[in-house]
């Protein structure tokens, strides 16, 4: 077989064939499979046949490389069995002769995917490779001998809309030796990013002179079951078997077109996309699901604008129509910043939603890009990392693991995820955070640990001082209060709610400028004066020196001011409304903050108590925990006094519900939400 392959070497190099691309086998499915292949800048007629293992050709196929493709052929093999080994060659058809045999060996065999979804599957995603120092990771990825390698963004860096230069840097990517052996048989596909989209930070408006040429070389070296919708785009999906990849293109679109989820805003994935998601993934039969791009779906937290962070609405209307349609297996993965991070968004979409980014398969890192997030779980600044998905359908609940690896066999992070972690409950539970403080500070919502409170400056239980059992007891000499590390709703939340009781053991002098904070979030989930907040309840004195002010503030995210521009936070407030100091000092009183996105309600004692436009309305910005008896920053502002029965909700209570939580005392799902579980 070396001799062979040394003699179809020379065959190439005879007829100046210096710059052969391939064999490449691309997308496989239960019965069909499609290759590339370059023999050099020659038209020629080829035929690739597909041989059983015992050596019989079962089928072939023909077609022909043509200078209008850059001489590369592109061959789709129908009529396969599923899950059934196959080996395959390419020959030169010649009217005047027997076929020459230009491609074959042992190595050029694929498998086709098994229908029954019951066959284990492990697919490869790897983002931002370079020819200087990737090789290692091509050569470790080959020892692993996956079914599926995805090339998922800056594969290559191409930067530049120049085709003979885009097809050059192509056909060096799939030139490397040890990518170019494992692409001979396995399923190599892929999805672009900005560099090999052309253009660092593109999108279809900055790029739209170039974006065709780019488009034309992508889709001849990729050898896909489709393109976008054909004309515009690269977005396709690759189904196999127990897990289904849907390959996101964030850029062709961006910014060239309206959003179909909000009009007045430039769309990142387009009307054409757009309604392909949403019909795919409803159609999906796989127990997993990737939604994978080369961008990611939170903020870089940079000066750029390529990320899902810009369109918020476009990805939480997405992952709130999987949450709707209560579409199992979803997980996320995206590359680009040159990190590698695990975050887990708790019950996004019904359930936890994990979200995996990988990159870089270079060495070159960025760590400025490995930024807090209220959602991250682990990270990684290092290069030469890629990521295994290791699908076992055979058991009773199947698994995905993820697996963060590096050449030398070394794994950096394990996840394993079981199916049934990925199915949406019966009945949804919109209590997200809860506090009873009862005996301690733990939180007693579905979220479990991770939003359990720390006590600073000696705050404290009264265990039988509490509206129903205990309290939290704070002093604000002593500016005391309790911290919640973690984020509890929805990123960029369009409707949640606050509940809580309050006892005020003293409350803001008339004319001073006492601020007594019952509650403020955070940036980043400890106590810090950057003024990221969100959520913030406040007492202060009001212009009645018998009354007492219940202030309320918010920030909310406001549309771009321009094309290719980030979103920005728009600050609301101070919203105030009086009340009799009498009501409430030594008092228990409930109060209930709802926020919508047009508008902040509040309840006091389970009665309307104040409504507040919010100017321009839109979502929660982006926050990263809670401080309980304090401001933002923790101390300087402290709530004097108890505070009981915290609650925050993943959902807008309506008047009825304020009023049975009151009436209730403790914060049990109201009769509309029980009914509705």
């Amino acid at each position: 077989m070396k001799t062979l392959l040394l003699c179809l070497t020379l065959w190439c190099t005879s007829l100046g064939l210096a710059e052969t691309v391939g064999p490449c086998l691309g997308s496989v499915g239960s019965n069909d499979a499609y290759f590339l292949f370059r023999p050099g800048e020659s038209e020629l007629d080829l035929r690739l046949s597909v041989l059983s293992e015992a050596g019989k050709i079962v089928t072939s196929v023909d077609a022909k490389s043509v200078a209008a493709n850059d001489f590369v052929a592109r061959f789709h093999v129908t009529q396969l069995e599923s899950g059934t080994r196959y080996r395959y060659q390419i020959t030169e058809r010649s009217p005047s002769g027997e076929p020459k045999l230009i491609a074959a060996g042992d190595d050029l065999k694929f498998t086709t995917v098994d229908a029954s979804r019951k066959s284990k599957v492990t697919a490869v995603m790897i983002s931002c490779v370079s020819k200087d120092d990737t090789a290692p990771v091509w050569e470790e990825i080959g020892r692993l001998s996956p079914d599926l390698l995805c090339l998922s963004g800056d594969t290559p860096y191409i930067d530049t809309a120049k085709l003979e230069d885009v097809r050059r840097k192509h056909r060096a990517l799939l030139n490397e030796a040890p990518l170019a052996s494992l692409a001979r048989r396995t399923s190599v596909v892929g999805i672009w990013d900005d560099h090999d989209f052309g253009l660092n930070n593109g999108n279809g408006r900055n790029l739209q002179d170039g974006k065709a040429a780019t488009r034309k070389a992508f889709v001849e070296y990729r050898s896909h079951r489709s393109y976008g919708n054909g004309r515009e785009g690269v977005y396709h999906k690759t189904d196999h078997g127990a897990i289904e990849i849907f390959h996101l293109d964030p850029r062709w679109f961006s910014q060239s077109e309206p959003s179909p989820i909000s009009p007045g805003e430039p769309s990142c994935f387009g009307k054409d996309q757009w309604a392909w998601i949403l019909k795919s993934l409803k159609e999906s039969k796989a127990p997993f699901k990737v939604l994978s791009m080369g961008a990611i779906w939170q903020d870089k937290k940079n000066s750029e604008t390529d990320d899902m962070f810009t369109y918020w609405y476009e990805r939480d209307a997405l992952l709130d129509f999987i949450r709707r349609e209560r579409i199992e297996g979803v997980i996320l993965h995206g590359g680009d910043i040159h990190v590698s991070r695990h975050l887990l968004h708790p019950g996004r979409v019904g359930y936890d939603l994990h979200d995996f980014i990988m990159s870089p398969g270079h060495k070159r890192i960025i760590p400025s890009l490995n930024v807090y997030h209220p959602s991250l779980e682990w990270s990684l600044v290092e290069g030469q990392q890629f990521l295994t998905l290791e699908v076992d359908p055979t058991l009773e609940d199947p698994t995905l693991t993820v697996r963060f690896r590096q050449p030398g066999g070394k794994v950096n992070k394990t996840v394993v995820i079981r199916h049934s972690e990925l199915v949406p409950p019966a009945t949804p539970d919109l209590l997200r955070a809860y506090w009873p403080f009862d005996s301690d500070f733990a939180n007693a919502s579905p979220l479990g640990g991770r939003l359990d409170a720390s006590a600073h400056n000696g705050a404290g239980i009264a265990r039988d001082g509490g509206i129903r059992g205990g309290a939290l007891q704070l002093n604000r000499e002593q500016q005391q209060f309790v911290n919640i590390p973690r984020s509890f709703l929805d990123d960029n939340s369009a409707g949640h709610s606050i509940s809580c009781w309050i006892k005020p053991g003293s409350l803001p002098a008339h004319g001073s400028k006492e601020r007594h904070f019952i509650l403020e979030s955070t940036a980043e989930g400890k106590p810090d004066a950057k003024a990221a907040y969100h959520l913030s309840l406040e007492l202060s004195q009001a212009d009645d020196p018998q009354k007492v002010a219940i202030r309320l503030h918010s920030q909310t995210l406001k549309p771009a001011s321009k094309p290719e521009a980030a979103p920005t936070p728009a600050v609301h407030g101070p919203f105030q409304t009086a009340h009799p100091r009498a009501q409430l000092e030594n008092q228990w009183s409930h109060l209930t903050v709802t926020f919508d996105s047009e508008q902040l309600q509040l309840f006091l004692n389970g009665k309307p108590a104040g409504s507040h436009k919010l100017n321009p309305p839109g979502p929660a910005a982006e926050f990263g925990g809670l401080i309980i008896g304090g401001h933002r920053a923790g101390t300087g502002r402290n709530f004097d006094g108890l505070i009981d029965e915290v609650a925050i909700w993943q959902t807008v209570l309506s008047a009825a519900d304020a009023l049975e939580l009151y009436n209730g005392g403790k914060a049990h799902p109201p009769t509309r939400l029980r009914k509705n579980r």
